[in-house]
């Protein structure tokens, strides 16, 4: 009997343990798979190649100031206001004498500056500059403007 149990383990055992192996067939070629575009992963790789977006704030416009009040404002703290007192002429060269509301003066040349003002031409009796302003929108603009000169008040 002892035999006899044994031998139906080792049967047992041997049937367990023995199995049929599949052949695994690989095709010679594989099927194409559909290529589908996948358009929002496109969209997202633009966007994150593009540089980040920035606001310039000095750009913007201000809707809470009237541009009258704004612009009255930007006149009174850009502008030097200043006089033509005099011309000089030497060698062949003429040079201003100007003058702002404080009787401060400066001698100018052609080319010279003057804080935002630049001296384009030197006349017998006037002088051409050239201002550089903010407009209410925070834009530079260039204006010209001619200052006669200041005749003496005789009494």
């Amino acid at each position: 009997m002892r035999y006899l149990v044994i031998f139906l383990s080792i049967i047992i055992l041997v049937s367990c343990s023995h199995k049929e192996e599949k052949k695994e067939t690989v095709p010679k070629a594989l099927p194409k798979k559909a290529e589908i575009e996948d358009i929002e992963l496109k969209n997202w790789t633009k966007s994150l190649e593009e540089k980040p977006y920035k606001i310039n704030i000095s750009k913007l416009k201000n809707p809470f100031i009237a541009p009258e009040v704004l612009k009255s404002t930007m006149e009174k703290r850009g502008k030097i206001p200043l006089d033509l007192v005099g011309i000089l002429e030497k060698r062949g060269e003429r040079i201003a004498l100007l003058q702002d509301n404080n009787k401060k003066g400066y001698i100018v040349k052609v080319g010279t500056k003057v804080g935002n003002i630049k001296i384009l031409e030197i006349g017998k009796d006037y002088v051409i500059i050239e201002e550089e302003e903010t407009n209410i929108y925070g834009e530079k603009e260039r204006n010209k403007r001619i200052l006669p000169l200041k005749k003496e008040k005789t009494s």
